[in-house]
């Protein structure tokens, strides 16, 4: 895994398949000081940098900072890596898109719940 905080962070936006622009954004930070943050020239960014990457896409702070395992959480709670994904991803879409997954899912959930398949 990663060994310096700039290189998690370029893991974390390249396994979220995002630009740096969308995930400066996301954080509502400048993306020149992502930049900074990637290139090594701000080694040691502040925790409101911190917080708002680990909120923003459900990222474990013990990871983001130290690289301790696992890469996700949710609520505190670790995730695997793969299912962490696919949360980080479905955060990223616009809200009408996130409610047109979470009526399909509704969806599977009711047919599971009544036995059709």
């Amino acid at each position: 895994m990663e060994k310096t905080l700039a290189g998690r962070l370029a893991f974390l936006i390249s396994n979220l398949g995002i630009k740096q622009l969308d995930f400066a954004r996301r954080i509502q930070f400048a993306q020149s000081y992502v930049s900074m943050v990637l290139r090594g020239t701000k080694p040691s960014p502040g925790p409101r940098f911190i917080n708002a990457v680990c909120r923003e896409f459900s990222v474990n702070p013990e990871w983001l900072t130290n690289g301790k395992e696992p890469v996700y959480t949710l609520s505190g709670l670790p995730m695997s890596t793969g299912k962490a994904e696919i949360l980080a991803k479905f955060k990223l879409l616009p809200k009408k898109k996130q409610q047109v997954v979470e009526d399909i899912i509704d969806a599977f959930l009711l047919k599971a719940m009544t036995g059709e398949e």
